[in-house]
């Protein structure tokens, strides 16, 4: 206990040193697609909207110290249907067909150069309190670094005051996982095979999830009648100033299947706290429970936005990940995690343990011209780091066109990889 106490203890202290950034960020600084922005009426006497959106993403790659480039390039279209009735109820359809070319510097996966493909189709039911999505869709597990995946099964979000539950369950297939055919990015580099036990199921319920989280929000208050004493009043308000707690959360989840040999259960808490100077700090652990791979993963995670008198603002934060092994050598390995930490490494959670930072800085303007640099880096392993730099600008409201250039350095390849993409987004 007290080796695990001096660890907990070090990784708080350096990641309160470190500018960090938030876990709920993936590959990018900012998720590029403009699809869901786009979304509008096919007619104005039915409520069915629709959008769709084009990629072309060419760029270069090259191991320093060699004279020759590696080319680059992807290609992708996506369409979306949302269909909305009795105000509450919605049917979402997205599908599309991509395209790449792989990097020079690795194999070619020629039988994975194209694909056509459904990323989501659900119902969803939204009111005040209660949400429900059932169908294929992205689901996430709360703030925690478990679930973010494409996932054929049932979503619920439930408000009771200060209590909200968020069950979750479902199977994911090849076909549409993020680590499968329809990943973002993965396949245009694929310097590095990621090193999972397990491989995501062709079929239903060869590879499944179920997990649940309860957040208590320790500033709720039901509705009363207002006071007319203003003391009252300003004590109310100062309560609320004063709490540090802003929110709860405890985990549980288990993975399971038919190619899954050993199941997993994980649990844990995480909990949110309001910092001096406005900053927000996301701390606390997991413990993974796997035969021969029992594993505690503790995390920092803080961040701030500054926002300016001109109308810009600025992000900073960022986040340190510790893994204390209760067995020698164990592995975290949640299977549908999907991190992608570097826009090329894509650091999981089977890279634990490890740091990232970044800044955003958001320009003012029609243009929403953005600038971000991200760094990510290995503390043991193969000692990969990684240095993002992405600037973004959009064009007549319809076009986006980002530049991403990276620097790899890891002792999983002989030299050093630089890598400059350009990524062009058109939506209607």
């Amino acid at each position: 206990m007290k080796k695990l106490f001096l660890k907990v203890l070090k990784s708080t202290i350096i990641s309160s040193i470190i500018v960090f950034s938030s876990l709920n960020v993936n590959a990018q600084m900012r998720c590029r697609s403009i699809l869901g922005s786009h979304l509008s009426p096919i007619n104005k006497d039915i409520p069915l909207l629709w959008a769709v959106e084009g990629t072309m993403a060419p760029g270069i790659m090259s191991s320093v110290g060699d004279a020759d480039n590696a080319k680059l390039n992807g290609g992708m279209i996506l369409g979306a249907l949302d269909y909305t009735f009795l105000k509450k109820h919605h049917f979402y359809f997205e599908g599309g067909f991509k395209i790449w070319e792989n990097s020079e510097l690795t194999p070619k996966i020629s039988e994975k150069s194209k694909h056509l493909g459904i990323r989501q189709v659900f119902y969803s039911f939204n009111e005040e309190n209660t949400k429900i999505k059932v169908g294929l869709h992205e689901m996430k597990l709360g703030n925690y670094f478990l679930v973010d995946e494409r996932v054929l099964g049932i979503s619920v979000d439930q408000q009771f005051g200060a209590f909200s539950f968020h069950p979750r369950v479902g199977t994911v297939i090849d076909d549409f996982a993020r680590m499968g055919r329809f990943c973002g990015n993965r396949h245009l580099y694929n310097l590095i095979t990621t090193d999972y036990t397990e491989k995501i199921g062709e079929k239903g319920g060869e590879t499944n999830l179920a997990g649940i989280v309860i957040n208590w929000n320790p500033s709720f208050e039901k509705e009363v009648e207002s006071s007319d004493d203003e003391f009252s009043t300003f004590n109310e308000f100062e309560e609320k100033k004063a709490l540090i707690v802003e929110d709860v959360g405890i985990i549980f989840y288990q993975e399971f299947g038919k190619i899954i040999q050993t199941h997993k259960q994980y649990f844990g808490s995480l909990v949110t706290f309001n910092l001096p100077a406005k900053f927000n700090l996301l701390a606390g652990g997991v413990f993974q429970n796997l035969k021969w791979n029992n594993t505690l993963v503790y995390i920092a995670d803080i961040k701030r936005i500054f926002i300016w008198n001109s109308g810009e603002n600025t992000e900073i934060g960022g986040a340190f990940i510790g893994k204390y092994d209760v067995d020698n050598n164990a592995k975290f390995q949640p299977l549908f995690s999907n991190l992608f930490l570097g826009e090329i490494m894509r650091l999981d959670a089977t890279d634990f343990p490890l740091w990232k930072a970044s800044v955003n800085h958001d320009f003012k303007g029609k243009l929403k011209f953005n600038m971000g640099i991200k760094a990510v880096g290995q503390i043991e392993g193969n000692n990969t780091s990684e240095i993002d730099f992405e600037t973004a600008i959009q064009l007549f409201g319809h076009s986006k066109i980002t530049a991403i250039f990276s620097h790899v350095k890891t002792d999983a390849l002989p030299n050093d990889i630089n890598m400059l993409r350009l990524e062009l987004k058109v939506a209607f």
